[in-house]
């Protein structure tokens, strides 16, 4: 089981977009599960999502306690105001927008980091595909298309 958390804020598509690649991975045979975690329903709210992919069906049922394998940043902006890479697993990866590795500095904590940037098209219009496709070729889903 592979399980990513993806952080952002109320307002931007961090819910809908972990729902669409459910949604993918579930017609490609995958056992998934999707949870939306947030405090105040306000814009700008610091919220996240968890999905959770596997071959096999998933016995944890837990959005608190999360082990990601990855996690995804939409808003840089959050990493002056939470902990994005706790309980990052240790050989863990953050991937993130619009900012760089140097610029991270100690917040990374020996996690590797790939830039979501050049994956991203003006006016993508299809961001689960997008993330599919970066997660694939990162080896760490491994996605049928």
């Amino acid at each position: 089981m592979r399980e990513i958390r993806f952080h952002g804020r109320f307002g931007q598509p961090v819910g809908k977009l972990t729902r669409a690649m459910g949604k993918e991975l579930l017609h490609q045979g995958k056992h998934v599960q999707v949870f939306d975690a947030f405090a105040a329903v306000r814009p700008g709210a610091p919220m996240y999502s968890v999905i959770r992919v596997g071959d096999e069906s998933i016995r944890k049922r837990s959005a608190n306690n999360t082990m990601p394998d990855i996690v995804v940043v939409l808003d840089n902006s959050l990493f002056g105001v939470i902990d994005v890479t706790k309980g990052l697993k240790s050989d863990g990866t953050v991937m993130a927008l619009g900012v760089t590795e140097n610029a991270l500095g100690e917040k990374l904590k020996g996690f590797s980091f790939v830039s979501l940037d050049p994956y991203l098209q003006p006016n993508s219009s299809d961001l689960a595909a997008v993330f599919l496709k970066v997660l694939a070729e990162r080896g760490v889903l491994m996605v049928n298309k």
